[in-house]
C-alpha cells in the first residue's frame, strides 16, 4: 500500500481520507528466540514465552535441554558448546549444568586475563 495512488476528477475535498491514511504500530512487538548454529547446520528456533526474563533458571530448565537435543541431532556426541557472555550463560549454576551435561564446553573463566 506504500506506493498506491488515489486519483480523483474533483478537488482534494472530494476524496475520502480513509484510503489515504494507513495506521501502523510505532514499534513492532518483540520476539525473543534462541537457537544453536554450527558448521553442520542449525538447530530449531526456540521462542521465549512472552514476558519471561531469561535468567539462569529459565535458561537451564527451558532452553538448554532443547538446545542440547539439537546439538546431539546435528553433531552426535562430539561437540564443544560455545555461548556468549549473557548473565544467564555465565551464572555459576549454568556453568555447573554445563559441566554435568555437556561433553565439552568453554568455561567462562577460560579466557580471563590475569
Amino acid at each position: 500500500m506504500q506506493n498506491d495512488r488515489v486519483s480523483s476528477a474533483g478537488t482534494k475535498s472530494d476524496v475520502s481520507a480513509s484510503p489515504l491514511l494507513v495506521e501502523r504500530a510505532k514499534f513492532a512487538p518483540h520476539v525473543m528466540v534462541s537457537a544453536g548454529v554450527c558448521f553442520e547446520g542449525k538447530g530449531r528456533l526456540h521462542f521465549i514465552e512472552d514476558k519471561y526474563k531469561v535468567n539462569a533458571d529459565y535458561y537451564m530448565g527451558m532452553l538448554l535441554p532443547k538446545i542440547m537435543v539439537d546439538c546431539h541431532n546435528l553433531l552426535g556426541q562430539h561437540f564443544i558448546f560455545q555461548y556468549d557472555g549473557a548473565p544467564a550463560h555465565a551464572a555459576k549454576s549454568t556453568q555447573q549444568w554445563f559441566a554435568a551435561h555437556c561433553p565439552d564446553f568453554i568455561n567462562k573463566d577460560a579466557f580471563k586475563s590475569t
